[in-house]
């Protein structure tokens, strides 16, 4: 099936074309035909990160909804303010021929400015729950002509504490308006679960999962390094970097002080001829979006972030995640993590620095991905190698571990950059570097 195919506006074809997109993806073609339909059919749909969801969503939204009517007929609600101004984007692009006014709404900039362009005509609000709610018992925004609420991420909106802003959303501001809901989550807890069926009370609602056998990216290829002492952590992801070499990066750490300090120290590294740069909650939104401009624009190689990247950022170039710490919250944000790379179905990679106390946790997301992740060992020239296990190892469920033929010995040279030329002469000596500051400082 192609765009062209379906019963769609002509501008939406259009536009779609110009974004140089032409084949749904698994989860566009499940869910955007049942949307099309005109009636009351609710959709509560799980697919793993990066599989194109947003259009999932906008596609029908945009089609059905009435350039005519300068009222808000489409609500869409999202965890972050950067997933919030990605949606935007795509639904912008979407609507470039269609001329809807949509409107990004967000905590940290003016809700007044938010507030006149709604009040301006918009039909389409792009919304942070706290913003959402701020707007609407200030009687900035009508909700009497909502026709579709989406919930995009519903499941790190429940992480982030915004469960009891979207029952009153849903429950009580939306009373009487019955809007059709759409709910969007890459993993699907069973508080999504009991929303949706409370909400649709007893009409249509359409359950879909397109990511039930494999919750992870099939594209990335994930490994880990076990790290006896913490003090050599930061030593042994240095050599990490040098061998790896990777074109464009993000390093998850778990705190935000810890992200600032660790840039700073890589910053001083030779031989890496790298760009570093940080995101987390202590930035201004202002700030967020500079750093995240210039690292869609790859100028910058590696973004050092906190659990704040781990959900709506749809960078495509991005090859590598490297887990500097691992999530502390869970298998779920580990999930969410190196969704950040093999964006689109492109490859990419993920390596995880396990401290010797940290198995168990490891062994953890095994099991809730239901497969194991690959060791690897730093060899003598500290080149990347496996060793072959004399005994069978078997992880928490049960299951054998599988041996690998991957060798990785081979550096693959970049040129990721025209400005600037990389290093190619590491010569593999063991580098000194000074004990790390622990993750939790």
């Amino acid at each position: 099936m192609k765009f062209q195919d379906l019963d769609i506006n002509s501008n939406i074809k259009r536009a779609l074309d110009d974004m140089g997109i032409d084949t749904p993806t698994k989860i566009q073609s499940s869910a955007i035909p049942k949307l099309l339909d005109g009636g009351r059919t609710h959709v509560l749909a799980q697919a793993k990160t990066g599989t194109g969801k947003t259009l999932a969503f906008a596609i029908p939204i945009t089609n059905q909804i009435s350039p005519k009517e300068r009222s808000v007929q489409a609500v869409v609600l999202v965890p972050t303010r950067e997933l919030c101004k990605q949606v935007y984007s795509v639904v912008t692009k979407l609507n470039k021929y269609r001329k809807l006014k949509a409107v990004e709404v967000y905590g940290g900039v003016s809700i007044d400015r938010q507030r006149k362009e709604i009040k301006a005509g918009a039909q389409i609000v792009i919304a942070t729950p706290g913003r959402f709610m701020d707007l609407y018992r200030r009687r900035a925004i009508s909700l009497n002509k909502v026709r579709f609420v989406v919930l995009d991420e519903a499941d790190r909106m429940l992480d982030m504490g915004f469960l009891p802003d979207i029952q009153y959303i849903l429950f009580d501001a939306m009373k009487g308006v019955s809007p059709r809901l759409l709910l969007f989550s890459a993993t699907m807890l069973k508080q999504i679960t009991k929303i949706a069926r409370q909400f649709s009370n007893g009409e249509k609602l359409v359950e879909l999962n397109v990511s039930k056998d494999d919750i992870t990216v099939a594209s990335c290829k994930q490994y880990y390094y076990k790290i006896q002492d913490a003090s050599q952590k930061y030593a042994s992801f240095v050599t990490l970097l040098k061998m790896e070499q990777p074109k464009s990066s993000i390093i998850f750490v778990n705190t935000r002080r810890w992200a600032d300090k660790l840039r700073k120290r890589l910053i001083k590294e030779k031989g890496l001829n790298m760009v570093f740069s940080t995101l987390h909650g202590d930035k201004t939104q202002n700030q967020r979006e500079r750093v995240l401009a210039d690292f869609r624009n790859e100028k910058i190689d590696c973004l050092i972030a906190t659990n704040v990247a781990a959900r709506g950022l749809d960078i495509v170039h991005v090859t590598h995640i490297f887990n500097f710490d691992l999530p502390r919250e869970g298998p779920e944000i580990y999930v969410h993590r190196i969704g950040r790379t093999s964006r689109m179905e492109n490859d990419g990679k993920a390596i995880s620095l396990a401290v010797h106390d940290q198995m168990k946790l490891l062994r953890a997301i095994e099991n809730f991905m239901d497969k194991p992740i690959e060791r690897l060992y730093f060899s003598d020239n500290q080149q990347i190698t496996i060793k072959a296990k004399s005994k069978k190892s078997t992880y928490t469920d049960g299951s054998k571990k599988k041996s690998s033929n991957y060798g990785g010995s081979k550096r693959k040279s970049s040129n990721y950059s025209d400005s600037k030329k990389r290093s190619s002469n590491y010569s593999g000596t063991k580098k000194k570097s000074p004990i790390a500051v622990p993750a939790s400082d």
